[in-house]
């Protein structure tokens, strides 16, 4: 199998979301995770928005949704708790952006079916 990266706005989005989440392991500004909230919470929203035929996707991003939440924050007081839920929601953005692409078996000899037609195979 062989992996493709989406080209869509929604991969952007999640790439970008990745990003901060993965910059969020290390110690920063207290404005730095409020504004760590809101981008996560609007991506996780706006992402799980395209998987609406898809439950466990469209639960998993509305939880991260919930988890990151800027209006009712949930506060968990210890950067060592944050530190796994941080790369384990960066890596849920991130296996979005990326598609399997099967490929299909070589089969040598096989006979191509074409279907040309010409100007003159026309019957009138």
């Amino acid at each position: 199998m062989k992996y493709i990266f989406v080209k869509n706005p929604y991969s952007y989005i999640a790439i970008t979301c990745a990003l901060v989440l993965i910059i969020a392991i290390f110690s920063i500004e207290s404005s730095y995770y409020r504004f760590l909230r809101v981008l996560v919470f609007t991506g996780a929203l706006v992402i799980g928005s395209q998987f609406t035929k898809d439950p466990f996707k469209l639960l998993s991003f509305v939880l991260i949704a919930y988890l990151f939440n800027p209006i009712f924050p949930i506060y968990l007081y210890q950067k060592l708790i944050w530190m796994p839920l941080d790369v384990i929601t960066a890596l849920l953005f991130l296996v979005n952006t990326f598609k399997t692409k099967s490929t299909k078996p070589f089969i040598p000899y096989a006979r191509k079916k074409t279907t040309k037609s010409y100007g003159r195979d026309r019957k009138f």
